[in-house]
């Protein structure tokens, strides 16, 4: 289902024909539906304000240029409030410079063995200017957090009431870690400076994009990504994801092999037109034609021509022995005979492809994954440079387990839905992988 999202946007044409000067405002119902015209309305307004400003057409020019250059993954999302509400923040040191901490200790170790990071006199300062932003600001709760090498990670609670924007509140903190970085350089910051007759602390002598003050580089990269957590489980899910950091990056050390993007693969049954036609021999499209073109099209953006990326061991990808899982709502009386037929096939050896889109194959995925069985999973998304599993296909991956395969080109999305078409070009990609009939459960193998 999708969440609705009630908010309040300004009506410009009508605070334009206003004779009084009084801003009238209108309310709408949005949906994660209507994120085009929500972003032209955006759009508007900032060419508006831009319009009404004193701002110097090659401020403009800079401005805007900036925000062009801005990775989608950094940017804010129109539709959550910033003001409430738990955030997992994420944010990157310049050049990826491995200052803040070490990984020590050993997979599986306890004690002073467990997986930990020590921490630079730089990264305990980070870990300092965290622990003081409930004392700027009293509306913020601190949740547990991260140093990495040369990244940092960590929770945050914005109260009910709070009036300060996420961006403020990581603004101040990154720059009481950029200030930290100046007193491990030498920088002093904190001597007063004589301009015009005036004292003016230097401290504020830094550029608001945080890239370069007027007295030394900054720790962080410009910007910081944010993921909004809804519910109790999520916010859960983030803690234990920041407590497994170290674990995760000492595995990654020892196995880096498994968790390499190997991209471009080739194979001679997959291509375009093998993807177009498995979406023009659907039963829906086959009698809507518009509608057919329209998915085509869709599907021709997304789709990645230079061949298939995976991760993880190429061995599963080579076994001879491989079965293709796709639940029809057709079968679902029949889905425990299915889920029994795939679960003892895999503990025979075979390893079974899917897309696992559906409740029910879902429910088969996490039965293989708690068997330790073999798993190629076919992703909904291109990978990122630096993408990694999570969670137990994190695990899995490390152990040579799964597999995980994409034919799409990455796209960064907060909360991307599947169109039925990926669903058809996934469940066509998982037959040609196996080429075996995705109703073989049906009779013995």
């Amino acid at each position: 289902m999708l969440r609705r999202n009630r908010i309040e946007v300004k009506n410009i044409s009508a605070a334009k024909k206003s004779h009084c000067g009084k801003k009238h405002f209108c309310r709408k119902e949005i949906t994660l539906l209507d994120n085009i015209i929500l972003y032209k309305i955006f759009a508007f307004q900032f060419n508006y304000n831009f319009a009404t400003m004193k701002y110097t057409a090659e401020q403009i020019a800079m401005m805007r240029m900036k925000d062009a250059q801005m990775k989608d993954a950094l940017k804010r999302d129109p539709l959550i409030n910033y003001t409430e509400g738990y955030f997992f923040l994420t944010l990157n040191t310049r050049g990826e410079a491995p200052i803040l901490s070490r990984v020590a200790g050993r997979v599986g170790g306890t004690g002073a063995d467990a997986p930990h990071c020590e921490y630079t006199a730089l990264g305990k300062g980070v870990i300092e200017s965290w622990k003081k932003m409930p004392l700027v600001c009293p509306t913020v709760r601190i949740g547990p957090c991260e140093v990495m090498p040369e990244h940092f990670h960590g929770l945050l609670h914005l109260l009910p009431g709070n009036k300060r924007h996420l961006g403020t509140l990581v603004s101040g903190f990154m720059a009481g870690c950029t200030h930290h970085y100046w007193d491990s350089l030498g920088i002093d910051w904190r001597t007063p400076c004589m301009k015009d007759g005036v004292y003016t602390p230097r401290m504020h002598s830094r550029d608001r994009h945080h890239t370069r003050s007027y007295l030394g580089p900054a720790l962080f990269v410009r910007g910081y990504n944010d993921v909004e957590a809804l519910t109790a489980e999520e916010v859960r899910v983030k803690m234990e994801y920041i407590a497994k950091q170290a674990e995760k990056r000492l595995i990654q050390g020892d196995r880096h092999q498994c968790f390499i993007i190997r991209r471009n693969m080739k194979t001679a049954a997959w291509n375009l037109e093998v993807a177009k036609r498995a979406v023009a021999d659907d039963r829906f499209y086959k009698s809507h034609g518009a509608k057919c073109d329209e998915a085509c099209h869709a599907v021709v953006a997304r789709f990645n021509i230079q061949g298939l990326d995976y991760i993880g061991d190429r061995r599963l990808l080579a076994c001879e022995k491989k079965l293709p899982l796709i639940c029809h709502r057709a079968d679902m009386p029949f889905f425990n005979q299915q889920l029994e037929a795939v679960v003892n096939a895999a503990r025979n050896g075979w390893v079974i492809v899917s897309a696992f889109i559906s409740k029910a194959e879902r429910e088969i995925r996490r039965q293989l994954l708690i068997e330790q069985l073999p798993v190629i999973e076919i992703v909904d998304n291109g990978f990122a440079d630096r993408y990694r599993p999570t969670g137990k296909s994190f695990y899995a991956t490390a152990e040579k387990r799964l597999v995980q395969i994409s034919c799409w080109n990455y796209q960064y999305t907060r909360d991307a839905a599947v169109s039925r078409e990926m669903c058809l070009v996934m469940n066509e990609l998982a037959r040609v992988i196996t080429q075996k009939p995705d109703d073989w459960w049906k009779r013995p193998l």
